[in-house]
């Protein structure tokens, strides 16, 4: 049985590579897949639009076409936003994506009925990183967010299994006049 190379010797190879040879191993990994392609895009030469392809692709994933035969795929949804974050290293973009996750998740269980005890539990975990990450964002990202998570708020009141109730309570802190602030003086 052979032991798997670990980072370790994987850098030690690289710090042994000319510029050259670094430029055809991320050429390589470039069209290696998909994923690689848009993480390296996002890291190296990011657009607003990524963005938009990611919040896409997660708001799909939480809230596939109710015609097809598509599940829902929260951990997929939560996988793209960590590779979001990693790719980008843009915190404000992957806040927004969580809220664009909660969102979805939210017009889905008022839309369809949909959801269940383990599905709400998942929405606000990711709804409570949300909210704590929103007050070291830069204060024009926090406004916005602040104003969706409170539609997020008013339209989980008619969802049941308490989480309309537990929205609430997770967003007060910077959804109440009498919650604290959000902003910070960034």
């Amino acid at each position: 049985m052979t032991r798997e190379a670990g980072w370790g010797a994987i850098k030690a190879r690289l710090k042994g590579l000319s510029a050259t040879e670094l430029v055809t191993l991320v050429r390589d990994l470039y069209q290696a897949s998909p994923e690689n392609r848009q993480f390296l895009r996002g890291r190296l030469v990011p657009t607003a639009a990524d963005l938009e392809e990611y919040r896409n692709r997660v708001t799909d994933a939480v809230y596939p076409d109710p015609l097809s035969r598509n599940r829902v795929r929260i951990g997929e949804a939560e996988r793209l936003i960590r590779h979001y974050r990693i790719s980008t290293a843009d915190d404000s973009g992957a806040v927004d994506l969580m809220v664009s996750l909660v969102e979805a998740g939210t017009e889905q269980a008022v839309d369809l009925g949909f959801g269940d005890d383990g599905y709400f539990a998942s929405l606000e975990r990711v709804l409570e990183s949300a909210v704590k990450a929103i007050p070291s964002l830069p204060v024009s990202s926090q406004v916005s967010l602040v104003q969706r998570l409170r539609r997020v708020a008013e339209r989980s009141s008619s969802t049941g299994w308490g989480y309309g109730d537990a929205v609430r309570e997770i967003t007060a802190p910077v959804t109440s006049p009498r919650g604290k602030r959000a902003t910070s003086r960034r």
